[in-house]
């Protein structure tokens, strides 16, 4: 048995972490997560505590008295009673006060939804973050590697008399710029490092993340906007407090109606009962109660005026959502859209600047082409790589926000099987249409 544990942590470890598994672990050590759940279950006890005005409810009391009646001797009063009472109409308050308590369940449900949905939204981006920093990172480290090189050419041919010092000096310049840039991608790459350790819990190493697949496919906007309405639990947490704010409304109409009590009492003397049933009506009993407030500094129409205009306000705010959630949706599908044109057009200008890099560093070597040409063809083959990894992740991004917005997961890993993590793929070698594997 110890060996097969040890078995299945040795596999789990040479998997490396994927999205999917970061996204359950943020999910489990999330603390806003646990109190939110906790507060779901209040929900759920205050809810059952509601259907308590529903039923009778049932008192025992003990009385000791010393009675001074006009007309009788004095004497001791001591009994027991047992009462009860039932609720026949007040004006459907508890009915409507067990549904709003329903209701506040759902909406606690939705926030629930709400901080689950945020918080795989931060792990995603996190852990994108990561990937595109240690490919960002290989990029700096490809650049400093061909300046390099070049100062070594370029230290050459000032030996051998064919060059001029200040190309040296130049290279030397790009060199410490390139250190500059390199430091400033470490940090990065640190820092989104410890933002997913601070969301999962897990410790990990960056280089053994899984790489992502992304879905190749497009998204009408009026489709997305309609699914929103009907996934987005943010939508959905305002709606239901719209439906709380009604329910509200109709509780505060009840307080005008009357209320009527069906009320029983048993009494149990010890001494003194005789005088009690005869001069204080102390007797066992049954009677129905009525009551109607006539006038109370109209106190109950003030209340429902404001519940009335509570629900008026988050109306008005819903339907300003909606317009912000339309807006949303274009700035997305834009990103979205640009970033994927950048990716096709960074694709094709890699292989070029490749070629053109390739030919003018053989014609250098020859001391055929200028350095100018050089450095030149070293920035676009530079610039492209950064491009096709940056128009990359920024689809990933907007993936992810289109899935924050939708409650969904499009984003997934590559399994170690189809690619070693501990050697990444730039994304100039990787398919640029992936397999489409969409999951909820």
């Amino acid at each position: 048995m110890k060996y097969l544990i040890a078995l299945i942590l040795l596999c789990s470890f040479a998997l490396g972490l994927s999205i999917e598994q970061a996204i359950d672990d943020a999910i489990k050590n999330s603390d806003k997560i646990k109190s939110q759940n906790y507060l779901y279950s209040q929900s759920q006890s205050i809810t059952k505590s509601k259907l308590a005005a529903l039923m009778p409810k049932v008192d025992f009391g003990y009385i000791f008295s010393y009675n001074l009646p006009g007309a009788s001797p004095n004497y001791f009063l001591n009994s027991f009673n047992l009462t009860g009472k039932y609720n026949l109409f007040n004006g459907f308050k508890d009915y409507y006060a067990l549904k709003d308590s329903k209701q506040a369940q759902k909406t606690q449900n939705y926030t629930l939804e709400t901080n689950i949905a945020a918080v795989s939204y931060d792990t995603k981006v996190a852990y994108i973050s990561i990937l595109q920093a240690i490919d960002t990172l290989k990029i700096a480290q490809s650049t400093k590697k061909l300046l390099e090189a070049q100062k070594q050419k370029a230290q050459q041919f000032y030996n051998q008399g064919f060059r001029s010092k200040n190309e040296v000096l130049s290279v030397e310049v790009l060199i410490a710029n390139a250190d500059i840039t390199l430091k400033s991608t470490q940090l990065n790459l640190q820092y989104f490092e410890h933002t997913l350790k601070m969301l999962t819990g897990v410790d990990f190493n960056p280089l053994e993340l899984q790489d992502i697949a992304l879905p190749n496919q497009d998204f009408d906007r009026d489709t997305l906007y309609n699914k929103m309405l009907s996934e987005n639990p943010d939508y959905l947490y305002l709606q239901s407090l719209l439906a709380s704010a009604n329910i509200e409304t109709h509780i505060a109409k009840g307080a005008f109606l009357p209320i009527i009590d069906l009320v029983g009492t048993k009494f149990w003397y010890i001494n003194g009962g005789s005088i009690a049933r005869t001069s204080y009506a102390l007797q066992s009993q049954a009677r129905i109660v009525f009551s109607w407030n006539i006038f109370n500094g109209l106190s109950d129409s003030y209340n429902y005026q404001a519940k009335k205009l509570y629900y008026l306000s988050l109306a008005s705010k819903i339907d300003q959502y909606k317009k912000d959630l339309r807006i949303q949706i274009d700035k997305i599908m834009n990103e979205f859209e640009l970033a994927k044109e950048q990716f096709k057009v960074a694709t094709i200008a890699l292989k070029q600047a490749e070629e053109n890099y390739r030919i003018i560093n053989n014609r250098y070597a020859q001391n055929i082409a200028t350095y100018t040409e050089l450095l030149n063809a070293q920035y676009l083959l530079s610039n492209a790589k950064t491009n096709i990894t940056q128009s990359k992740y920024e689809i990933a991004i907007s993936l992810a926000k289109i899935d924050r917005l939708l409650n969904t997961n499009s984003i997934h890993s590559i399994p170690s099987t189809e690619k070693n993590t501990s050697d990444r793929i730039l994304p100039s070698q990787q398919d640029p249409s992936p397999k489409i594997e969409r999951k909820k």
